[in-house]
């Protein structure tokens, strides 16, 4: 899997991190049907409700992630995915339909993406559902399988809105807006004008450890102020925000949209970099490394004690930081994804073994599930006035050694996956 322009200058490495691989590509197969794709920047997808009994479907490959062939008679290179979306009954577990698509695509385009517009088709109202998207690279003939869950209830949910960058014929694919730009947000199935907006800066501490008798606080409103931009039935128009959060609310329910720098979610800078450490690293070992008068001095010095050599402390922030960006990525809620209860897990731990959703859900299981050394996370979905991606890890004083041993092993250069 590509990482993603990594803007690192560190003087003793002597690189600048540019599509560094961590050793597997975003479409992977997996033949354990258990397991699941996390979104990154090669492949995502989108549900959005047009309707009451209607959704779209938009997805987005990245070209590079596509086997290019020329056809008969052709002297232009061309890629081919086909795919199904199988859906079931949330509760049963039953099948009730399967939806099929084809297209094709130019290489020699000026696009880096691979788009699919808008397929539709029918989703009932007021219910949730298991989708399992089966793509296939036809210039390959190999299969993929992306799993989840669509929730089709008429509440403030991501799939109720569709969020476009200003010029951009295609939606963004997250609830992630770039601090320089202008955006509109729209809804077919809401009522925009019953909504308020708050926003406030940038926010959000770290999580406690997972052996921690603590729990995290979720914000209070308090820390917002509310704003009285102009809001249309089913449009907001959103232009040259500062960085912090945006909150879209209705009654209890609300949605964040996070601004942040333009190369979000890539950690960009030195300081930006540092933060995350702090899962790996003692207290007052951080508090040095983030008051250190020369942070990029700092950071190669961590990253060097770590690896023992220069070539090892390369790959190790390589992974590292690929962690950060799919974390952000997948988990961000009311603040960014790395800080978030399955953000830290992810960054220290890896992806799990095998993943397992409930409606209210989720369960992450390190090592074979039938083996009495395998690690099992659970997290609940939390119900609150600020995301509807919010999951809470419930807490437990036998993960302290396994936690320990984690840490150690990214202490002494080694990865766990």
């Amino acid at each position: 899997m590509k990482a993603h322009n990594y803007i690192i200058i560190i003087i003793l490495i002597g690189v600048v991190f540019s599509q560094c691989r961590t050793g597997k590509t975003a479409l992977e197969h997996y033949e354990n049907e258990s397991k699941i794709i996390l979104r990154n920047d090669n492949v995502q997808l989108k549900f959005y409700h047009f309707s009451d009994d209607s959704t779209s479907l938009f997805l987005k490959i990245k070209n590079s992630e596509l086997l290019a062939s020329r056809k008969t008679n052709s002297k232009e290179l061309t890629t081919s995915i086909s795919g199904q979306i199988l859906l079931s009954d949330y509760q049963e577990d039953r099948a009730i339909d399967t939806i099929l698509f084809k297209a094709n695509g130019r290489t020699d385009s000026a696009e880096s993406y691979f788009y699919f517009y808008s397929i539709n088709f029918p989703l009932k109202d007021l219910n949730f559902y298991n989708y399992r998207l089966i793509l296939k690279d036809e210039n390959r003939a190999t299969q993929y399988a992306i799993s989840g869950t669509i929730n089709k209830t008429s509440e403030l949910i991501r799939e109720n809105v569709l969020l476009l960058q200003r010029d951009n014929t295609y939606p963004n694919f997250n609830l992630l807006i770039n601090s320089k730009s202008g955006y509109s947000l729209t809804s077919e199935r809401l009522d925009l004008t019953q909504t308020e907006l708050w926003f406030r800066p940038a926010n959000g501490g770290l999580p406690p450890p997972p052996y921690s008798t603590s729990k995290e606080d979720l914000p209070e409103i308090s820390e917002f102020e509310i704003l009285t931009i102009p809001v249309g039935k089913n449009e907001l128009i959103i232009n040259d925000f500062p960085l912090g959060d945006i909150l879209l609310k209705k009654d209890s329910i609300g949605l964040s949209l996070l601004v942040r720098p333009n190369k979000y979610p890539e950690l960009t800078s030195i300081s930006e970099m540092i933060y995350p450490l702090r899962y790996i690293s003692a207290r007052k070992e951080f508090e040095r490394l983030n008051t250190n008068s020369n942070l990029r001095s700092g950071l190669e010095r961590f990253w060097l004690d770590c690896g023992e050599s220069q070539e090892r402390a390369k790959e190790l922030m390589a992974a590292f930081y690929d962690r950060v960006q799919m974390a952000n990525l997948n988990f961000s809620s009311y603040k960014s994804g790395w800080k978030t209860d399955r953000g830290m897990i992810f960054i220290v731990f890896g992806a799990p073994t095998e993943f397992n959703m409930a409606k209210a859900s989720q369960t992450w299981v390190y090592g074979d599930k039938d083996d009495l050394g395998s690690v099992r996370f659970t997290f609940d979905k939390i119900t609150n006035g600020f995301s509807d991606n919010h999951y809470e890890l419930k807490r437990n004083s036998i993960y302290k050694s396994e936690w320990a041993k984690k840490v150690s092993a990214w202490r002494n250069g080694r990865i766990y996956n």
